[in-house]
């Protein structure tokens, strides 16, 4: 169909996920009539069903008339009269309500209330029409009710007994072993219509491929499937974690370190058990010893034996103090070179024998300097006069 008011139409990919537009013949306007083309469409806010009732297209009519300017008498869509009173109110309403002091209360669930789930369809009408027309009485004849509690009590011991019954069909349970199912009715019609029905129940059962009768939502079954329209209850979409060798690393350590805990704490646990093992062999050792030590007793008081009662009192061995103590942790000796004892006034007199040494050395360099020169510092008197060209003046023998 081509539409009007757009040059072009682009086509979409057809979704699952996104709802179709249905458009019956009626709502097609028929763009063959140059009338039809100019009648403006009007939004009657009912649906569409509706728009085509008498009185509602005459109130339309004659508004769309007095806009254009024509004198029309006005329409209005008639309304039932509701101030009237109804005569048998009082017969189907009564007023014996009584108002209780506390809240109504209610504790059955839906399915409790809502009575037997399975419907029958065509195919079981006509198998019950069949079984009952061989019945004469209308007592032995199997009504409608007690059909579908007696399907819907097959469905539900085989979904029970044999939940992936899909996947071999041939496995089927057979009615002693159904039978069961059907020990709270003690009607005994109850298990004879059962045994009737037991083979309708079956074919269906293999001709759904071991899938339930009743109709029930669709779900996902294995790989997702989106061109199903009729899948209910979509599983959501994760995105994968992209993995690394980090990401493998850490976890192979994460999986290493818990094994080792726990590891450690299964050996914590074998202690544990051994060490209450222990206690238990030595309180039932210390018992039997006070029961000897009581029949010894009472033993030596029938013969008269006195005193060395000793033996007698239970005595603990007290923990030895020497063995509770930490061992002392000897420290190694460094090993000291063997030097002599050396006072102050040794070191005193290395001092000063250093120092005479080295005066000695300098006078001893200075006596080689002054070699052919004299000197005449000790001269007091006159020694301006003398000395002009210096303290030191020049030697030459004879």
């Amino acid at each position: 169909m081509k539409q009007t008011g757009s040059a072009r139409f682009r086509q979409r990919k057809i979704s699952v996920k996104q709802g179709l537009q249905i458009i019956r013949q009626v709502d097609i306007p028929d763009l063959e009539e140059e009338q039809q083309r100019e009648i403006q469409q009007v939004e009657t806010g009912v649906e569409k069903g509706e728009e085509e009732e008498h009185h509602l297209q005459a109130a339309i009519n004659a508004s769309l008339a007095a806009a254009a300017g024509a004198k029309v008498q006005q329409i209005y869509i008639p309304t039932p009269d509701a101030s009237k009173l109804f005569e048998g109110y009082s017969k189907y309403y009564t007023r014996k309500f009584a108002e209780p002091t506390t809240y109504i209360r209610f504790s059955s669930t839906v399915e409790d209330t809502t009575g037997c789930p399975y419907c029958l369809d065509e195919n079981d009408f006509e198998f019950l029409e069949k079984i009952n027309s061989t019945k004469r009485s209308a007592s032995q004849k199997c009504t409608e009710d007690v059909f579908e509690q007696v399907m819907h009590q097959f469905e539900t011991a085989i979904t029970e007994r044999q939940p992936f019954l899909s996947t071999d069909v041939s496995q089927i349970l057979s009615f002693e072993e159904l039978e069961t199912a059907f020990s709270e009715f003690n009607h005994p019609l109850y298990i004879n219509f059962a045994k009737m029905i037991y083979p309708h129940w079956k074919e269906r059962r293999i001709q759904r491929q071991g899938k339930s009768i009743m109709y029930s939502l669709k779900f996902e079954e294995g790989d997702k499937d989106d061109s199903d329209p009729y899948t209910c209850f979509r599983r959501r979409e994760f995105r994968q974690v992209r993995k690394t060798r980090r990401s493998d690393a850490q976890s192979s350590e994460r999986l290493r370190r818990l094994k080792a805990e726990m590891d450690a704490a299964r050996s914590l646990t074998e202690l544990v058990v051994k060490r209450e093992l222990l206690r238990k062999d030595s309180l039932q050792l210390e018992w039997d010893t006070f029961k000897q030590r009581t029949m010894v007793k009472e033993l030596k008081r029938k013969l008269g034996i006195r005193g060395d009662d000793e033996d007698l009192v239970s005595k603990k061995k007290k923990p030895n103090a020497v063995e509770n103590q930490i061992p002392a942790v000897r420290l190694a000796i460094p090993k000291v070179p063997e030097i002599g004892l050396v006072t102050l006034e040794d070191i005193y007199q290395k001092r000063e024998k250093a120092i005479d040494t080295a005066i000695e050395e300098k006078l001893s360099r200075r006596r080689d300097a002054d070699i052919g020169w004299e000197d005449y510092t000790e001269i007091v008197t006159g020694w301006l006069g003398i000395l002009d060209n210096g303290y030191y003046t020049a030697y030459r023998g004879n």
